[in-house]
């Protein structure tokens, strides 16, 4: 199943829960603000996971089915 992340910039308070929980698919960026990198590197799973975890719900993930999480 492929699926498509993205994250609000404004939201992100650059926490980095994400890359913690999903390297390879997150990281920080020189303004300290969550990027993508590869979100189909790591198991949709550890994706679903840190967009759970995000204190600020900035990380949105849309699966190919349309459904929505994180």
């Amino acid at each position: 199943m492929s699926v498509c992340v993205t994250i609000d910039r404004d939201l992100c308070i650059g926490s980095a829960t994400c890359a913690r929980l999903a390297p390879g698919a997150f990281a920080l960026d020189d303004d300290e603000i969550a990027t993508v990198l590869d979100p189909q590197s790591v198991a949709l799973q550890k994706l679903r996971l840190a967009a759970g975890a995000c204190p600020t719900e900035a990380i949105r993930l849309v699966e190919e089915d349309g459904g929505r999480d994180g």
